[in-house]
């Protein structure tokens, strides 16, 4: 972890494409997904950065791209959803990987009496993957992971587990914020430019591989262990300075 200053200022954010995570990173974790929430000031922090690097930022999320535009209403943004299965490039045009959904629904049914049998879990249905939320249940941790492992099992052929801070997902085999984030920086106005990529999480820490690969700049928010370069401690503090370089 790097205690030197970041390397990017005012006077060469035009050199940089920012990348950032949503839960955790823009939006401060909530007790479930549906209650998470992007601070209007962040919201329109966003925007001017948006226009001072020259429209090069995206979010790459875990969360469907029409959630992720529902967070930031009225702006639409370049995005990667569900962890790089969906992408929307800076055209407007979006496209997925192709998925079976008769894999997931069955996914979904399988773990559906778990979720019901007890009230602080939360079993999400994100189409193209799901997740079993227990952080309003900790102690259910080690039955939350036996009961997704044994629905994953039958379809691991396409489909590998995700783990996350108190969620346990089950993802497209090929999808990853890794290949959103690559697949983005080949296209105008990304390519060419220094990446920088912000995540608190598990599911980010491909993404700041692929960062490093690419001579960027990662930023972890929040403890835990990282591969990435810096760290800030919350979605406060990485949302006061990006401001400062607007």
């Amino acid at each position: 972890m790097q205690s030197k200053p970041l390397p990017v200022t005012k006077n060469n954010i035009t050199g940089y494409a920012f990348l950032f995570d949503m839960d955790g990173t823009l939006a401060p974790i909530a007790a479930s997904p549906e209650q998470a929430a992007v601070p209007a000031a962040t919201r329109e922090t966003l925007e001017k950065l948006r226009e001072a690097c020259g429209g090069a930022l995206a979010i790459v999320s875990g969360r469907p791209i029409s959630e992720i535009d529902h967070l930031l209403a009225p702006e639409v943004y370049c995005a990667g959803g569900l962890h790089g299965a969906q992408l929307r490039g800076p055209d407007g045009r979006q496209t997925q990987l192709g998925v079976d959904s008769e894999a997931v629904a069955a996914m979904v049914r399988a773990l559906l009496p778990l979720a019901q049998a007890h009230p602080g879990l939360q079993l999400e249905d994100k189409g193209l993957s799901l997740a079993l939320h227990y952080r309003n249940a900790p102690d259910l941790q080690g039955l939350v992971s036996e009961a997704v492992n044994a629905a994953l099992l039958p379809h691991t052929h396409g489909f590998v587990l995700q783990p996350g801070k108190m969620v346990l997902e089950i993802k497209p085999r090929h999808a990853s914020k890794a290949g959103a984030i690559t697949r983005l920086m080949d296209m105008p106005p990304f390519a060419g430019r220094r990446p920088l990529f912000a995540g608190d999480d598990l599911t980010d820490e491909a993404g700041f591989e692929a960062i490093h690969r690419m001579d960027g700049v990662s930023i972890k928010i929040g403890d835990g262990e990282t591969r990435a370069q810096w760290r800030m401690p919350t979605p406060a503090a990485l949302a006061a300075w990006l401001d400062l370089l607007c």
